[in-house]
């Protein structure tokens, strides 16, 4: 099944050059930007269920971000089911 997933992100300790870099490799792994919204981006994926479609998120998220030495905040909506807080810090 099909999903889309919102995720609202917020980054500590990233420069302007880094948070563009992101976004591209971001793009790159289908991530869409959100343009209403400056911190906010959908996820389309295929997933068993709800669950597995925000873990799919969260995992391309940090597969790109983990590179960047930094401290991230996600928040992670898909469906109707729970909404998901998570915090991860990255070390150079």
């Amino acid at each position: 099944m099909q999903y889309k997933v919102f995720i609202a992100v917020e980054f500590k300790g990233l420069n302007e050059e880094a948070h563009k870099e992101i976004a591209e490799r971001l793009e790159e792994h289908g991530l869409e930007k959100i343009p209403t919204v400056s911190s906010a981006w959908e996820y389309t994926c295929e997933a068993e269920d709800e669950t597995d479609a925000k873990d799919n998120a969260i995992q391309t998220f940090v597969n790109v971000v983990r590179t960047y030495p930094c401290e991230m905040g996600l928040v992670v909506q898909a469906g109707t089911s729970q909404i998901l807080r998570r915090k991860k810090k990255f070390d150079a």
